[in-house]
């Protein structure tokens, strides 16, 4: 007798969200398109009671309250932790302010690289700051159109960006993700 367990459609649906947001990160720059969006739903797939995070702002994605988005995210079991401790960030970077704030975000050591934090940040796509991305993944180099970031996150992200240290970035748009690992380099056009 054998037994099969079938995955559940939340299941694939997680798997689905986490194969996209793996391949936003390997292809930076490029548009991957998840099953679902929303901050929730990318929790669903990445988060687990091995996992801290941090939420940044008091409306973090489409007017959702930092205090709902937090409930969301305990609820897969991962503690809530100072910025500066968390493994994942979820953060509105619209102004100067939450930009600095992010500036005690974990960059990891170079014993333990590993160690540094995620950040996902809502964006709009197709509006605002052209970028240009170049580095591994990247054949030559790859320009975006990226609104709705306070334009002072690019500059504290290349002071911040030595790698291996550094921290992985998430743009999220809807049910789109960008993905900008810390070996990436950003030139603002």
């Amino acid at each position: 007798m054998s037994l099969s367990i079938l995955p559940t459609a939340d299941d694939s649906r997680t798997n689905a969200i986490f194969e996209e947001l793996i391949w936003a990160l390997s292809r930076p720059g490029l548009l991957r398109t998840m099953p679902a969006g929303g901050f929730t739903a990318i929790a669903e797939s990445l988060l687990d009671r091995e996992c801290t995070f941090h939420v940044l702002g008091d409306r973090v994605l489409d007017g959702e309250s930092a205090g709902d988005l937090e409930r969301d995210l305990a609820a897969t079991g991962a503690r809530r932790a100072d910025l500066a401790q968390a493994d994942y960030v979820f953060a509105a970077l619209r102004s100067a302010q939450a930009v600095d704030d992010l500036s005690r975000l974990r960059i990891g050591t170079l014993a333990y690289p590993d160690e540094a934090a995620t950040v996902f940040t809502p964006a709009n796509f197709g509006t605002g700051q052209q970028l240009r991305l170049s580095g591994p993944g990247i054949r030559d180099s790859v320009t975006i159109t990226v609104g709705g970031i306070d334009a002072s996150f690019w500059q504290m992200r290349a002071k911040a960006i030595r790698y291996p240290l550094g921290f992985d970035l998430y743009l999220v748009d809807g049910d789109d993700v960008v993905g900008i690992p810390r070996s990436t380099k950003v030139e603002v056009l």
